[in-house]
């Protein structure tokens, strides 16, 4: 029987992952962790030989339970699961046996936890160790490179009533302000998002998006046209046929970021 440590902050998300194990022959979860400090406590006392890893946790990350194994600590074979693409090259730098993209898929899943069997058996607590170190060294350079250049939100997860669901942020063509929420348009369907306007916006690629309204911002390459509406009104149309009226204190901006010239 092979035992297997999951760790993910996401309810959902795990109990997801304890159903894929319950799926598998020869395979049991040993243990659970909401948080990266419980995976690493977990990951120390049991000694499972799968870790099962969500790179975005609270307190310690994924990589940063990984950087945390010492010389005299089990060395598992690693699976990371995350919602987002940009990790992927970074993950398998570090040796990971796979990279799953949630909603995990179960049988994406099995396939994984069979290649890290194959690796279990080919390979000694040494060599494992030895990768280790490698990955550790890799973690800390790709680090340093993370740390010169800021880095954007590319997708986030929305709840819906079926669960939840994951929006690329490139295919949202506008943003506006919903109360406590921000609602994503896509198309012709919207997803409520619990964040405020002004947080996501930091978050957001500036080469892509813009602020034009207090309460709105779109997406650059969404915009198909303008239309004037006075000497300081502006509104944008986009792709969709939507039009989004542009704020007074924001339309100097919106002419530079779009590189529309000014009319008299």
């Amino acid at each position: 029987m092979i035992r297997i440590l999951l760790a993910d902050d996401e309810p959902v998300a795990l109990e997801r992952l304890e159903l894929a194990v319950a799926c598998i022959p020869d395979a049991e979860p040993v243990a659970s962790a909401r948080n990266g400090r419980q995976a690493l406590e977990l990951l120390r006392e049991l000694k499972p030989e799968i870790a099962v890893l969500d790179i975005q946790m609270p307190g310690k990350d994924g990589f940063a339970v990984i950087e945390a194994i010492g010389a005299g600590d089990a060395v598992p074979e690693i699976i990371f699961v995350t919602a987002f693409h940009e990790h992927a090259v970074r993950a398998f730098e570090v040796h990971a046996v796979d990279y799953l993209l949630k909603p995990v898929a179960f049988d994406r899943f099995r396939e994984a936890i069979d290649r890290a069997r194959a690796r279990l058996q080919a390979r000694t607590a040494d060599a494992r160790f030895a990768e280790l170190q490698k990955l550790i060294a890799s973690l800390q350079a790709s680090s340093s490179e993370r740390d010169a250049a800021p880095a954007h939100t590319r997708e986030v997860w929305v709840r819906t009533r079926d669960g939840l669901i994951r929006v690329p942020l490139d295919t949202v063509d506008l943003i506006t302000a919903e109360g406590d929420y921000v609602s994503l348009h896509v198309g012709q369907r919207s997803y409520l998002l619990k964040d405020t306007m002004a947080s996501l916006e930091s978050q957001l690629d500036p080469a892509l998006f813009l602020r034009v309204h207090r309460s709105t911002i779109v997406n650059l390459s969404r915009i198909d046209s303008l239309r004037r509406l006075g000497p300081r009104r502006l509104s944008l149309v986009l792709a969709t046929g939507r039009v989004a009226p542009v704020g007074p204190n924001y339309v100097d901006a919106a002419l530079d970021a779009l590189h529309a010239r000014r009319w008299r």
